[in-house]
């Protein structure tokens, strides 16, 4: 979780890529996908936030990989700007 004000933009860096990432807060109406090659990040890999808060950034795995009872080891940076 962490604070961040409108407008600010958010990168996420995570080390291991296959894992999806997905962030969820104010003045977003149900999840934001933020892993690497989504369509919601402007040309530096940033989303810019909609509205000032508290934010919640979920790692999540396939249905399938759950059921395998498989976990996905992997660390994250987020820089706010």
């Amino acid at each position: 979780n962490f604070q961040a004000r409108k407008g600010q933009k958010v990168h996420v860096s995570i080390s291991n890529e296959g894992a999806d990432t997905y962030l969820f807060g104010p003045g977003i109406s149900d999840s934001v996908d933020l892993s690497r090659y989504s369509s919601e990040l402007d040309g530096n890999g940033q989303y810019t936030l909609p509205a000032s808060g508290k934010y919640e950034l979920k790692v999540l795995q396939t249905r399938n990989e759950a059921r395998k009872n498989k976990a996905k080891k992997y660390s994250v940076n987020i820089q706010i700007k």
